[in-house]
């Protein structure tokens, strides 16, 4: 393995990558519902549940939650990757997402929060904590409900890709899935 310096490499800096693409959704006055995907996101804590996002100053939902509101976090199969790569193409403040890509949208049981048809598994998330972390906040929030899809998930809660297919991104734009022979190795 060849080392270069590190700012040599920041240019670069998807060695983490593959992750799991979650699509934010936060009323908007404006357009009643905006959505964004984002890719560094992470669940936080069992007790109490909680889970976060990075969301850029620059992005129109930034606003959003800065200001407080509840969101949801939904996650999609890789059959919906056109429309995730579309939610991240244009700003909310700029195009009512709802409208421009005929979005089927439907509210939270819980919170008011937006959620979007097609999710394989969505949470509704009341925010808790806001912490800047370089060029983005990580927003955390405290899950008040739980979607799941009907079949999506295993005896164990896990979403294997014989049952879903998983939408994940690989940085610079590209997405993919788990590959249907993926090998499970369990060690308890």
């Amino acid at each position: 393995m060849k080392v270069q310096r590190v700012a040599d490499k920041l240019r670069r800096f998807y060695h983490y990558y593959p992750g799991a693409v979650a699509v934010i959704g936060v009323r908007d006055e404006k357009n009643g519902a905006n959505f964004m995907p984002a890719v560094w996101n992470t669940g936080l804590s069992f007790d109490p549940p909680l889970f976060g996002v990075a969301v850029s100053p620059k992005r129109h939902t930034y606003g959003l939650l800065k200001d407080g509101r509840p969101f949801s976090v939904s996650f999609f199969p890789f059959e919906k990757a056109g429309l995730v790569a579309r939610l991240g193409s244009v700003s909310g403040a700029e195009v009512n997402k709802v409208e421009a890509f005929g979005l089927e949208v439907f509210g939270g049981e819980v919170l008011e929060v937006p959620l979007l048809k097609g999710a394989f598994a969505a949470y509704e998330l009341e925010p808790t904590d806001r912490f800047q972390t370089g060029d983005h906040d990580f927003f955390v929030g405290r899950v008040r409900a739980v979607w799941e899809a009907e079949g999506a998930f295993n005896e164990h809660g896990v979403p294997t890709p014989d049952r879903v297919e998983a939408l994940l991104y690989f940085g610079r734009f590209i997405y993919g899935k788990p590959a249907k022979e993926t090998r499970f190795l369990k060690f308890r």
